[in-house]
């Protein structure tokens, strides 16, 4: 799909794209059906310092656009900075929708990002949805995954059809959800294409209250290759100011990481037995044992302090038939009512969302938050870490958010 008619395709498209979306913006707030309600937010971010990489520079600024007129509303979001290797043009276009409501009934069209519990996608299609009190919602969307950054081309391709290029592309995913008193669920399916094939997937999320024990489920199964591909669950019950907490998980992502160098990662089934010791407003303990099983089954102990704006962890496990300690110390503070500082500093433990492990890694993170008036914030901050999972990488930056 290189060429140069097709780079001049991706040029022409991207050129059209800017002066649509700078038109769409200027006409919109004065026409006559406009209401007031416009919001328009900027972050300017230079320099990136990435010390591990060639580009040694990085800056963007970032355009995030609400309007409403009618029963619609207009949303915007993109960005226009330095290529990477990431993203190999300048201009990006993240979000790019049309949303008309009418109660019960919801209908987006256009690029839009998906979140729920079990799915994180963007799209470029469109989003349909029904409410009632009775039976829950029922919700329906479909389309192609979005490039935002217009390197690839492929829907101006004229086989895009024809030899079945959009397959891989394809996103289907519905859900049927309802909430009541102490309890909601949601169950969805949904079809993704890779490798010239639409895998088939489904999962469920629930909440419930029993017996004064809260009861939080999160599965997702591949139907193509009967493998759980995620499950969570999670049981707690309050004793005064104790919380008992046992869960179990498991983690398997084929090429959907959040680190896009590691093509597979694979978390066995772990278990868990916790207690938290809430001692007053101030000051929180918790602790927990987890076991987690496969050829090389480890035990490992995690611990966790918070107390006023201090945080401290350990952990002590075995991995690769040797013990491993470690730990993490944070602080967040206040200086007066416009400035915020944190630094937190982690030796040989890993702790992302579900996966928590004893590792050999090392990361220090520090910032500071100055809120100079109402509507304009600067954030200044440096980092640095290294595991099994992320790149060897060091940054740095000021980040200028800009409210109109």
């Amino acid at each position: 799909m290189a060429g140069c008619g097709l780079n001049k395709i991706g040029k022409s498209m991207r050129n059209c794209t800017f002066m649509f979306l700078a038109s769409l913006l200027a006409i919109l707030p004065r026409t006559a059906i406009s209401q007031t309600n416009l919001e328009v937010t900027t972050s300017v971010l230079y320099p990136q310092l990435r010390t591990f990489d060639e580009q040694s520079t990085y800056w963007r600024s970032m355009l995030n656009y609400n309007q409403s007129f009618s029963s619609f509303k207009l949303s915007a979001r993109m960005d226009y900075g330095s290529e990477t290797n990431r993203y190999v043009n300048p201009f990006r276009v993240y979000e790019f929708n049309l949303n008309w409501e009418h109660h019960p009934f919801s209908l987006k069209l256009g690029r839009f990002n998906y979140w729920s519990s079990i799915a994180n996608v963007r799209v470029d299609g469109i989003q349909a949805e029904i409410f009632t009190k009775k039976y829950g919602k029922f919700e329906v969307l479909g389309g192609f995954k979005s490039v935002i950054d217009f390197s690839d081309t492929a829907y101006v391709q004229s086989n895009f059809f024809s030899e079945g290029v959009y397959t891989n592309k394809t996103l289907f995913h519905s859900s049927w959800s309802i909430q009541k008193l102490n309890q909601s669920i949601n169950v969805s399916y949904w079809t993704e294409g890779e490798n010239d094939t639409l895998r088939p997937h489904m999962g469920m999320t629930s909440n419930w209250r029993v017996f004064g024990m809260n009861i939080h489920e999160n599965i997702a199964i591949d139907l193509e290759n009967n493998e759980l591909n995620f499950a969570r669950v999670s049981i707690s019950k309050h004793l005064n100011n104790h919380r008992l907490n046992f869960g179990l998980h498991q983690i398997r992502m084929d090429g959907v990481t959040p680190w896009p160098w590691v093509k597979n990662l694979e978390i066995p089934m772990t278990y868990s037995a916790g207690w938290t010791w809430m001692m007053n407003s101030k000051l929180q303990w918790m602790q927990k044992i987890n076991y987690r099983s496969g050829s090389h089954g480890t035990v490992f102990y995690n611990s966790q302090f918070f107390f006023k704006q201090y945080y401290v962890a350990f952990i002590a496990g075995q991995r690769d038939n040797q013990f491993i300690y470690g730990g993490t110390v944070g602080v967040l503070q206040h200086v007066g009512k416009t400035m915020r500082f944190g630094s937190n500093l982690s030796l040989k433990i890993f702790d992302y969302n579900d996966i928590i492990e004893p590792i050999n890694s090392s990361s220090v993170y520090s910032w500071v938050d100055w809120n100079l008036k109402e509507k304009l914030n600067i954030k200044i901050f440096g980092r640095y870490h290294v595991n099994a999972y992320y790149k060897k990488d060091g940054r740095a930056g000021a980040v200028i958010y800009v409210k109109i």
